[in-house]
């Protein structure tokens, strides 16, 4: 007997869909696309339940003709392309006639429309990729495309979406990142649950600047622009710099030829072309986009259009690292000691303030801080610049140490040897957390903060509080913890260090901080003795001057 069989098409047609859409997101990202494509001003969203019981896109566009109305959800039909060639020189959002046929395959799909060119709106439904009506309708302008009971014919695919909020909030990704394609677009989104309408985002319309204040929550000061043109290449970069960085990439949008993209290979690319300028403080918040000829690149390698590829990446990267450079010649960095001007706005690592006498940290740290058994220090001390770096010599060498980078980074390798050995503490009055992450992503925290000895419940409309926390950390731990949730980890484990790091940041001592001579003496020495480089977060403890060196710029050699 044959093995090899030909599939159905009604298996081939399911099979083809899964791979565009995903979940409610996926019709989310299609139908804004189709929006954009049809040149639209103004685009509104509606949701129920997450996008699973109902989604509608309304776009005021162009609107689509009756003729082509009746056999848009077919597979291939589209008015993108009309040439083998038309491949290679791809300029609309979508191109492969797809979007529309994989969500009429696995929803109940209806179209209503109205061309400029005609009279009346049309409509059309479709439900799981059979026509159940065409007829006329009443619609002013545009096009309203309405899907419902996604996946209801496929019960295995269902089963495999998350609650409605954890889809919200899939969807809310896709709108703010698709959003800064076209952030001349008023956008409206709305979630509506038992005839309650909740808005979700809504934008008026503006520049990439403006939306992206909107988007992340940072004032319009924070980012600074360039376009540089370098051929065949066009590079637009609207960036925090160094004074505004995160642990993660969340913040950060690459767009080619106005289209947003995520594609792995791209980003790496992207990352390591800011690594020279960012160190190991962190990643920017902003857009990086790169318009480049539609013959250069390939958009057609990935079925929802996430991936790209270049014909010629050396030279994309080159103009990348062009513009980065113009980009940052107009600041002053930390480490460029020719330009660097101490003042009193120095960076720390996490923006963090505690008051030091507010602080019982560092009451208690200091019989832990200095040893009793403390020896003569085999350095000399000179003073301290500005109450933040330690000016120290040792060996024909002067050392210039950021005080707090080094009291952090002691804290740290103390909390870590010590935190094994503290119990949990239930908390008098459990404390309310203020964070909005994906409650997928939240529960696998959660599990690693209760293996820290941490306990959090819910409340009420999925608020979620704090009631236990281990005995080495206090009150202040809450800011940390809220910022940890929302923030994405590869590694989960990763997240009891981070909440290691940042607490040694909130409890070292801070620039401007007045020390004591025995504690400075302390701190000097347990830098020398251990070796220690870098902060917990990987920045640079340390310059070091040799003798040569300073008589060489001095010119005395």
């Amino acid at each position: 007997m044959p093995k090899i069989q030909i599939l159905p098409e009604e298996i081939r047609s399911k099979i083809a869909a899964g791979e565009i859409v995903e979940r409610p997101a996926s019709v989310v990202k299609e139908l804004i696309e189709n929006a954009f494509d049809a040149k639209a001003s103004f685009i509104k969203i509606n949701l129920r339940e997450g996008g699973i019981k109902e989604v509608s896109v309304y776009d005021d566009g162009e609107g689509i003709e009756p003729e082509d109305l009746k056999i848009c959800y077919k597979h291939f039909a589209t008015s993108k392309i009309k040439t083998l060639s038309d491949i290679f020189k791809i300029v609309t959002f979508g191109f492969r006639g797809e979007a529309l046929a994989s969500i009429s395959q696995v929803s109940k799909m209806t179209i209503l429309s109205k061309h400029a060119d005609y009279d009346s709106a049309y409509e059309i439904r479709v439900e799981f990729g059979k026509e159940i009506y065409f007829k006329p309708a009443h619609l002013s302008k545009g096009t309203l495309v309405k899907v419902e009971d996604l996946f209801l014919n496929l019960p295995a695919r269902k089963a495999f979406l998350k609650t409605p909020r954890t889809e919200t909030f899939k969807i809310m990704e896709i709108i703010r990142g698709l959003s800064l394609c076209s952030p001349e677009t008023k956008y409206q989104v709305k979630s509506i649950e038992e005839n309650k309408e909740n808005t979700l985002f809504f934008w008026e319309g503006g520049n990439e600047r403006e939306l992206l204040s909107y988007i992340i929550g940072l004032e319009k000061s924070f980012f600074k622009e360039l376009l540089l043109e370098h051929p065949p290449y066009s590079i637009f970069l609207l960036l925090t710099d160094t004074s505004k960085t995160f642990s993660h990439t969340k913040y950060l949008y690459f767009l080619i030829n106005k289209r947003w993209i995520k594609d792995e290979k791209l980003t790496k690319m992207i990352i390591n072309a800011l690594k020279p300028f960012y160190g190991n403080l962190g990643f920017p918040a902003g857009i990086i986009s790169i318009k480049a000829p539609y013959h250069l690149v390939d958009v057609n390698v990935h079925p929802a259009k996430w991936e790209i590829r270049f014909k010629d990446e050396k030279t994309l990267f080159l103009a990348l690292n062009k513009a980065l450079e113009e980009f940052f010649n107009k600041k002053t960095f930390y480490y460029e000691r020719e330009k660097h001007s101490f003042s009193q706005q120095i960076k720390e690592d996490i923006p963090l303030d505690y008051p030091q006498e507010v602080s019982p940290f560092h009451l208690e740290r200091k019989s832990l801080f200095i040893s009793s058994d403390f020896k003569k220090p085999s350095h000399k001390y000179l003073g301290t610049f500005l109450n933040t770096y330690l000016l120290v010599e040792k060996e024909e060498n002067l050392y210039i140490i950021d005080q707090h980078a080094l009291s952090e980074r002691i804290i740290y390798e103390d909390l870590k040897r010590n935190f094994s050995k503290c119990l949990s503490q239930e908390l008098l009055i459990p404390i309310l957390l203020n964070i909005s992450c994906d409650p997928s992503e939240f529960e696998e925290k959660r599990k690693i903060l209760h293996s820290m000895g941490f306990e959090l419940g819910f409340l009420e409309n999925n608020k979620i509080i704090l009631k236990k926390i281990p005995s080495i950390f206090k009150i202040d731990i809450k800011d940390i913890l809220e910022k940890v949730l929302e923030e994405p980890f590869s590694d989960l484990e990763e997240l009891k260090l981070e909440v290691l790091r940042r607490y040694a940041c909130l409890l070292a001592r801070k620039k401007g901080d007045l020390l004591s001579e025995r504690e400075i003496d302390f701190l000097i020495e347990k830098f020398f003795s251990e070796n220690l480089q870098t902060c917990p977060h990987g920045r640079p403890i340390y310059i070091k001057l040799s003798l040569k060196d300073i008589e060489k710029d001095l010119r005395r050699r």
